[in-house]
């Protein structure tokens, strides 16, 4: 019996051990990259998860730079030049070090699980490789997972693939657990009835919907997602329930206008529909709201009883004009690190054009600014609401 109760320690602790994640907590000043084939490289066209994810943190100074290389391979196979040296695995090394990391947030597997089990074993190979590297640089790593393929040749073909497709996660997941880092699987959340309206026509890439899917799953895993801001006042008893910080309420007993300040963090979606207000105890007409001093809503006093959904107004605003700066700073930085004339300006016929490194070089310039201005968008403020008896 006492035998027993040693093995039964001994398993759980190897099981607590085996779980145990690093925490996922960037500090002030860190950068993240982002690394990976087609899903990493085509994120940054619509830049959800950076925008998810330096959000979160709005007090803290955090980078972002996509490295991500459609057709590519945990050995770096698509990013070879037309001579060598640098192969294609030491390039990819230099790049990971170029970008000076914090934090990876590494996406393979899609590309190799082509290779079906044959491919297995040098697949994991090829990805402890690559961690041992990133952890020679003081870097942390975060696991994702494939999505699936929703579209092939014949029905045979597509489960085929996704089975290839979850036997390479199950080795994702298994060498994060050895290693103690995060594993993000994301492969569910692509595999359902209306998957089909996240994917581009060819049934491989993600669409913009897509992104912002595969951004909402990301923080969800993560434990990082927040509820969308919900404030519900009593005019009556000036009362306030709410997910978000509200102070200052004021109320005019005759009219029952109302004013408050709310300091939150941006909406957790860049689009419209994110922010409901509720107001209970007005007379009876109609009613406007302004958000620092912009009208965002009208509503009756029934409309505003039920909630109203704000589809305008300066958190909106603010929350677009980051995400515009992310798309920005990503366009540029992609042009810097990945020139359409790389060959002829950093490759072996740059003695034709390589004066234009110099230009690039000065890119550094615009997106360090950049991303000083994302990170000063993102701040938080206290935006002053105002709820106005129309007449």
């Amino acid at each position: 019996m006492k035998r027993i109760y040693i093995l039964l320690f001994q398993l759980i602790l190897f099981t607590s051990t085996a779980y145990s994640q690093q925490k996922f907590a960037p500090e002030n000043g860190d950068r993240l990259v982002l690394l990976g084939n087609a899903l990493i490289e085509n994120e940054q066209q619509f830049g959800f998860l950076e925008y998810r994810l330096t959000n979160y943190w709005p007090e803290k100074h955090l980078t972002f730079r996509n490295i991500g290389w459609s057709g590519d391979t945990v050995f770096g196979d698509a990013r070879s030049y037309y001579t060598n040296p640098p192969g294609p695995y030491d390039l990819l090394i230099s790049q990971i070090k170029a970008a000076e990391p914090d934090w990876l947030i590494l996406g393979y597997g899609n590309v190799e699980a082509q290779q079906g089990a044959e491919g297995l074993d040098l697949f994991k190979n090829g990805m402890n490789q690559l961690l041992d590297s990133v952890e020679a640089i003081g870097a942390k790593a975060i696991l994702l997972s494939t999505i699936p393929q929703i579209s092939a040749g014949t029905e045979n073909l597509l489960q085929l693939r996704n089975n290839e497709y979850r036997s390479y996660n199950q080795a994702i997941k298994e060498i994060a657990l050895k290693r103690k880092i995060t594993f993000l699987d994301v492969f569910d959340a692509f595999n359902t009835a209306t998957s089909a309206e996240l994917y581009e026509n060819n049934g491989i890439h993600l669409n913009e919907k897509g992104y912002a899917q595969l951004a909402e799953t990301v923080m969800d895993q993560l434990g990082l997602n927040r509820e969308k801001p919900s404030i519900e006042i009593d005019a009556s008893t000036a009362s306030v329930e709410s997910n978000v910080p509200v102070q200052n309420i004021s109320i005019a007993d005759k009219a029952r206008n109302i004013s408050f300040k709310s300091i939150q963090n941006l909406v957790s979606n860049p689009n419209p529909g994110n922010e409901t207000i509720k107001v209970n105890g007005l007379k009876k007409g109609n009613y406007s709201l302004s958000v620092d001093g912009k009208l965002s809503a009208i509503g009756s006093r029934k409309q505003w009883e039920e909630g109203i959904i704000l589809e305008q107004g300066p958190s909106l605003e603010q929350s677009k004009h980051l995400l515009e700066l992310i798309r920005e700073k990503d366009k540029i930085y992609f042009q810097q690190y990945r020139p359409q004339n790389r060959t002829y300006i950093l490759g072996f016929r740059s003695y034709e054009q390589g004066r234009h490194k110099e230009g690039l070089e000065a890119l550094d310039a615009l997106i360090l600014w950049l991303d000083d201005q994302i990170n000063q968008t993102k701040k938080l403020k206290a935006l002053h609401y105002q709820l106005e008896k129309l007449p």
